[in-house]
């Protein structure tokens, strides 16, 4: 395991752009942003301490003119 301490910008309340991972409770950060089924976005978070990953689909909304 890697031995790193956490940037400051990154300790905090998790949100659900930014979970904690499930392995080591560390905050987690968007590494991958791709699209899904329409209307629908999966996103990729790793762990800079252990390296976990974790991807969720989220629902994004439409695009304005």
């Amino acid at each position: 395991m890697l031995n790193r301490s956490i940037p400051s910008f990154f300790r905090g309340k998790a949100t659900s752009e930014r979970p904690f991972c499930a392995d080591c409770e560390s905050p987690m950060i968007l590494s991958l942003l791709e699209p899904d089924k329409p209307g629908f976005d999966l996103r990729t978070f790793a762990c800079l301490r252990c390296a976990a990953t974790e991807s969720i689909v989220v629902p994004v909304a439409p695009a304005s003119r």
